[in-house]
């Protein structure tokens, strides 16, 4: 193994634990998520590779969960869905010294891209058609109709985003006095406040707080389905080569995975277009292989413009009440940066109230 990583200190153990005694090269990699989990690339000399990666801590059920929908979807012949390894026992996750959890998933190779040609749109929205319509037939878990999760969560953060403003929480910043990410972050902290007011938020707020309440089906889906997360075969390719990182999967509407993918890519279309007249084409393909009801496909700019809202309210929590650090805290800035673009459409949207003007 070449890098140790003295905080973990037997990697090739673990591997051990799915793998047996065999050959194996350990490589740190730098992950581009934000979860702050920690990513290895495990390669045998016969070409066979793996990535060995922790588990947030809190997140073991959820892991093991996603575990078993991963499982159900590769028995199914969905090869984009990375393999997860078992240890002879049958366990999934394998635990350290130190009592953090690991899984270790076959290495999908692939290029990403958030601007995906017309014809890569049109096969990730049918690759995922595929994986919902698959899903939906988990053992224990088959599609009921209820208000989804993702709406209520959304609910809940606007009441606590209007009983602590970001005007309120920008008072209690140093402002200028603000030095590296904190006072960049501070500085568009004070750019969201102007947005809100000038685009009216509050009423926005009012609107979610007080929406009807859809009832539409809810099953086994991603939910951190986005850009970065989508392999395809080469740049130019409109095959999927992979789908990675299922630590997210719960039981929510599909609409949710729709809404984060489209709403991770950039469009050639006008930035204050509507979604779905954006993405028409992308939905369409999508619904050539699972159909949308009239509630989902409703929900699917709602759900993208409460998530660019609350996405930025994460981020203002994360950064500035937690102090949280990032490894790439660049990075961090630059998604706040494409959320306060998105932001003005978003809070027009839901004061519009509806489907196709989001």
């Amino acid at each position: 193994m070449s890098g140790p990583d003295s905080t973990v200190p037997d990697l090739r153990g673990l591997c051990a634990a799915w793998l047996g005694d065999r050959d194996v090269v350990i490589e740190p990699v730098v992950s581009e998520g934000f979860s702050g989990s920690r990513l290895y690339q495990v390669c045998r000399p016969t070409g066979a590779a793996w990535m060995l990666k922790s588990c947030a801590a809190g997140a073991v059920d959820r892991v093991g969960w996603a575990h078993g929908l991963m499982r159900h979807l590769r028995d199914a012949g969905l090869e984009e869905v990375p393999v997860v390894m078992a240890t002879p026992d049958g366990r999934t996750l394998v635990s350290d010294a130190r009592g953090t959890a690991w899984e270790l998933v076959e290495r999908m190779s692939g290029v990403v891209t958030d601007s995906p040609t017309p014809a890569q749109a049109v096969a990730a929205a049918r690759c995922l058609a595929r994986i919902h319509r698959t899903a939906a037939s988990m053992p224990g878990y088959l599609p009921r109709s209820e208000v989804p999760a993702a709406v209520r969560r959304r609910i809940a953060l606007a009441e606590q985003l209007r009983e602590s403003p970001w005007s309120e929480r920008l008072s209690r910043e140093p402002g200028a006095s603000a030095q590296g990410t904190r006072g960049a972050v501070v500085e568009r902290l004070e750019r969201a406040v102007a947005i809100f007011a000038a685009t009216d938020g509050a009423a926005a707020l009012r609107r979610i707080i007080g929406m009807e309440l859809p009832v539409v089906p809810v099953q086994a889906v991603l939910r951190d389905v986005w850009s970065d997360h989508v392999l395809y075969a080469s740049a130019a390719s409109g095959r999927i080569a992979g789908i990675v990182d299922f630590h997210a999967a719960g039981i929510d509407t599909p609409a949710t995975d729709i809404a984060r993918l489209v709403g991770s890519w950039r469009s050639a279309a006008a930035a204050d277009a509507p979604l779905l007249r954006r993405w028409g084409e992308t939905v369409a393909a999508y619904e050539s292989v699972r159909t949308l009801s009239h509630p989902e496909r409703n929900l699917i700019p709602w759900l993208h413009a409460t998530g660019v809202l609350f996405g930025l309210d994460n981020w203002f929590r994360w950064l500035l009440a937690e102090s949280r650090e990032f490894v790439r805290p660049v990075r961090a800035v630059a998604r706040i940066d494409r959320l306060l673009s998105q932001l003005p459409a978003a809070i027009s949207g839901i004061n519009d109230h509806g489907g196709d003007a989001v």
